[in-house]
């Protein structure tokens, strides 16, 4: 069951777009998952405890930890990274996405079903895109889903890792490339 069109309106994740994960475009997306694919090795994933944070610290911002609990099917926060926190603009760790919802309206469906097809298809899935419903001074993203499983074969939880664009980070990268340089001007 792939999120519908109608969940993805809803959300207002206008231009949100799965991409094969040979098309990730940022290292800290290429990376994660070289590092996911290196643990797990022949096996379908990784196990949780071997995912070694010093492996990955200095991406730590980046990263979401989402539990997977059954009867009934939730999805609790369990780790929640500075960036991902200032994105949302609430802190989530310890939330169900479905409470999403609460503070933007149709995101926690679109990730209760989102999560609900990953747990399906058993394997990493990227997305890149742009999340208006935020509302925030980014316009772009790029994000990977990692499944782990503490038994080798259900899994348990996701390492979620998303990168964002900040709009202000380009304006600024744009107008230093035009400001005159000399050597009293930063140079």
């Amino acid at each position: 069951m792939l999120p519908t069109d109608e969940l993805v309106a809803e959300a207002k994740a206008t231009k949100a777009q799965f991409v094969d994960l040979s098309e990730l475009s940022d290292p800290v997306t290429q990376y994660m998952l070289q590092y996911w694919m290196d643990k797990k090795g022949a096996r379908p994933m990784p196990l949780p405890i071997e995912m070694n944070f010093a492996g990955f610290a200095r991406h730590a911002a980046k990263i979401t930890l989402i539990g997977v609990e059954h009867d009934p099917l939730r999805f609790p926060v369990r780790l929640a990274g500075e960036e991902v926190i200032a994105n949302l603009g609430f802190n989530p760790k310890g939330r169900d996405v479905l409470s999403f919802n609460k503070e933007l309206p149709g995101l926690g469906t679109l990730l209760q079903g989102f999560y609900t097809w990953l747990l399906s298809e058993r394997r990493p899935a990227a997305v890149r895109g742009t999340q208006d419903m935020l509302g925030k001074s980014y316009r772009s993203y790029e994000a990977i889903y990692l499944p782990l499983s503490s038994d080798g074969e259900n899994i348990d939880r996701f390492m979620d890792v998303t990168v964002t664009y900040l709009e202000s980070m380009n304006l600024r990268r744009q107008t230093a490339a035009l400001r005159p340089r000399g050597p009293f001007m930063g140079a």
